[in-house]
C-alpha cells in the first residue's frame, strides 16, 4: 500500500516568518527531509491564482484565475485531485476558505470539508479537527489541509508581527494534531508543508520578495534528506506529489516533479 500525501498549505507563511515561530513539528519534518526556503510563487501572489498553480501544475499565464474570483479556465488543466480521482485514489481537502472550492472538478473529491471561518481565532483548529474526525473511519490516499489564520493574521496586523508568528505556531500545532491522528491509522505517510505566497506590511500580490518566496517542505518514505539546491517554483507541487503517488503526469503540466 503507497503512503498517504497529506498536503499543508499555511496561507501567507514567509519562511523567515516560520523560522521565527515556535514550529517543533515543521522542524522535525524538514530535518527529517527534503526542503528549501528559497522556492517561488506565482504572480500575482495572491491566494486563489497560487493555490490554483500550485494545484494544476501551471503558471498564471496558463490557467488564467489572476484574482481570488473563479472563473472556468478556456482551456481546462487537470489538478492533482482529478489525475487522483481518475487513477482510482481517493482524495479529501479541508480548508476553511471558501474559495478553494474550485480546485478541482467537484467530483474528483471523496470529501469535500469547508468551515468558512479563516479570520476565527479557532478556524484552523476546527480544519484539523475535521481531517481526524473523517480520518479515523475512512482512509484517503491524498490529504489537502489549508489553513487560513496566518494570512488572516497577516492583514489584520501586518506579516512579521507578534500575532503573525503566534499564528504560524497555531497552524504548526494543527500540523501535528493531523500527522498524530494520521499515525493512529497505521498508515505510512509522506507530509508535505508549503505556502501560497508571503506578504509585506499588511498586504501581498506584489513581485516583490517578501512576496514570492516561499518554504517547500516534504518527508517520508523515498523522501531525500537535505537542503534542495535546484530551482522550486509552487507549481512543481502537484507533479512531484503525483509521481510520488505512482500516477501519471498530465501533458498540460508545466511544473516537474522535483525527484
Amino acid at each position: 500500500m503507497k503512503p498517504t500525501v497529506v498536503l499543508f498549505s499555511i496561507d501567507g507563511m514567509r519562511p523567515d516568518g516560520m523560522l521565527q515561530a515556535n514550529t517543533p513539528n515543521i522542524d522535525r519534518i524538514m530535518a527529517a527531509g527534503a526542503y528549501t526556503l528559497k522556492a517561488r510563487s506565482v504572480m500575482p501572489s495572491v491566494t486563489l491564482p497560487c493555490h490554483t498553480s500550485m494545484m494544476r501544475g501551471v503558471d498564471v499565464p496558463r490557467h488564467g484565475i489572476t484574482t481570488n474570483i473563479f472563473t472556468p479556465l478556456a482551456r481546462p488543466v487537470p489538478s492533482l485531485f482529478d489525475v487522483a480521482k481518475d487513477n482510482g485514489l481517493l482524495a479529501g481537502a479541508f480548508y476553511n476558505w471558501g474559495e478553494l472550492r474550485d480546485l478541482c472538478n467537484p467530483w474528483s473529491l471523496k470529501v469535500n470539508y469547508m468551515v468558512n471561518d479563516s479570520h476565527d481565532v479557532n478556524g484552523d483548529w476546527n480544519v484539523a479537527l475535521g481531517v481526524e474526525s473523517y480520518i479515523e473511519k475512512r482512509p484517503l490516499d491524498l490529504i489537502f489541509v489549508y489553513l487560513g489564520c496566518t494570512d488572516s493574521a497577516g492583514h489584520d496586523f501586518g506579516w512579521m508581527t507578534e500575532p503573525y508568528i503566534s499564528a504560524i505556531g497555531d497552524a504548526d500545532k494543527c500540523i501535528g494534531h493531523v500527522l498524530a491522528a494520521l499515525a493512529k491509522t497505521g498508515r505510512e505517510s509522506i507530509t508535505f508543508i508549503g505556502t501560497d505566497h508571503g506578504g509585506h506590511d499588511r498586504h501581498h500580490g506584489t513581485e516583490m520578495a517578501e512576496d514570492m518566496t516561499i518554504p517547500w517542505i516534504i518527508s517520508g518514505p523515498g523522501i531525500p534528506v537535505g537542503q534542495i539546491s535546484s530551482e522550486v517554483r509552487i507549481y512543481d507541487t502537484a507533479p512531484t506529489i503525483a509521481k510520488l503517488l505512482g500516477l501519471p503526469l498530465p501533458i498540460e503540466w508545466d511544473g516537474r516533479p522535483i525527484f
